[in-house]
């Protein structure tokens, strides 16, 4: 029993890592677009609101920084900023 436990977390470390890049880019997409459409974090939990999504300035500021985003709040997000469901993001991968 120990050993599966063991390969389950090994299986969870390589998934977190195989799909960083991916969340990293997520991230800084979102942190783009706030620049380029010059919205604050707090800006951004007031529209979130509006949509019915609940969020502390600080705990969104954690999810962008902290490459946590679910996909489903990277696209809300995206629509919220851009009014727009569609996105390119341009990504160097390994």
């Amino acid at each position: 029993m120990h050993n599966d436990k063991h390969a389950q977390v090994n299986i969870s470390v390589n998934n977190k890592k195989s799909i960083l890049p991916y969340a990293k880019g997520a991230s800084l997409h979102i942190k783009k677009l706030m620049v380029e459409y010059e919205i604050t974090y707090d800006d951004l939990v007031n529209r979130l609101e509006a949509r019915g999504v609940v969020l502390s300035s600080s705990n969104l500021r954690n999810k962008v920084s902290g490459n946590a985003l679910s996909c489903g709040l990277f696209f809300l997000i995206v629509e919220i900023i851009t009014g727009q469901m569609d996105v390119t993001i341009t990504f160097k991968g390994k």
